[in-house]
């Protein structure tokens, strides 16, 4: 992922980590910048009450379905086939299958998050982040999405070019 800077002032709510929890975002649009696992915690919460939700997920990461006592051995096989079935669309999957090993961070339920993201009103991003702007997020692609608030998982929280 490219370097994300802080080009101007983002003039918007943001929460970073923890604080969108028990939040109510109803009326607002929010970006979501996280990683995959959790996006997944964090979107299904978010879009219950928000107008829209914009999702620029920095990574995905493998979901199952539900909190099994799979062996390691069929983690992963079960998780690409919770995919597959969660997201018929094959671009939005594509978008949503890692290029890295199962377990490589904590493995983490659905929750709902393939369900949510294939909602009208959500969007999953594909481009990375380049700039915090003042009315809200610029992707690589040079597209500005003017959002109301914008959440920062833990991961992007403590990155250093938003500080």
């Amino acid at each position: 992922m490219s370097a994300m800077t802080t080009q101007g002032t983002y003039d918007g709510q943001l929460l970073r980590g923890d604080e969108w929890r028990g939040r109510d975002f109803t009326g607002q649009s929010v970006a979501v910048i996280a990683h995959g696992h959790e996006a997944a915690a964090i979107v299904p919460e978010v879009a219950r009450t928000a107008r829209a939700v914009k999702v620029f997920q920095e990574e995905p990461d493998w979901l199952l379905p539900a909190t099994l006592p799979l062996p390691a051995l069929l983690r992963r096989p079960v998780a690409r086939l919770h995919l597959r079935l969660a997201v018929r669309d094959p671009w939005t999957r594509r978008r949503l299958t890692p290029d890295h090993r199962f377990n490589t961070r904590r493995p983490r339920t659905d929750g709902h998050y393939y369900a949510v993201l294939q909602q009208p009103h959500c969007t999953l991003i594909s481009w990375p982040v380049y700039a915090l702007v003042p009315g809200g997020v610029r992707s690589a692609e040079g597209i500005e999405h003017h959002v109301d608030c914008i959440i920062l998982g833990t991961t992007a929280a403590h990155r250093e070019d938003l500080q």
